[in-house]
């Protein structure tokens, strides 16, 4: 279902660019209220918390990595709950969300290509 959303969440911001392109006020006021309803935020918030407490339960990612992407998955839940109830659809602290997310995936990439390298390492020390 998450998933679902994110598709939804893309394909109006798809259509508000080509409204916004051909000019029609009233489709672009529609389509972004659309878009920032159906945040792709729920996508990533499952994501992050997925991949974090996978982080933890394994322990082969830093625990700091994972108690921060859970600590990012509240924020990012919180971001999207506020926009459904506020009366604007989605505020500055957006940058905010996305600037985190980045960090925090490229932090969880950097850490598990060290684990697969490592992993890498020891096979060939044991194969020989």
């Amino acid at each position: 279902m998450l998933v679902t959303l994110g598709f939804v969440s893309q394909a109006a911001e798809t259509a508000l660019v080509g409204a916004a392109d051909a000019g029609d006020l009233s489709a672009v006021l529609a389509l972004n209220q659309l878009q920032g309803r159906t945040p792709i935020v729920w996508s990533i918030t499952a994501l992050t918390a997925t991949a974090s407490l996978s982080a933890l339960r394994t322990g082969l990612l830093p625990k700091w990595l994972g108690v921060g992407g859970l600590v990012a998955a509240g924020v990012f839940a919180l971001g999207a709950i506020f926009s459904v109830l506020g009366r604007t659809v989605e505020g500055n602290s957006s940058l905010f969300g996305v600037g985190l997310f980045i960090v925090w995936m490229l932090l969880l990439a950097v850490f598990l290509w060290r684990v697969a390298r490592r992993v890498a390492q020891s096979e060939s020390e044991q194969e020989r």
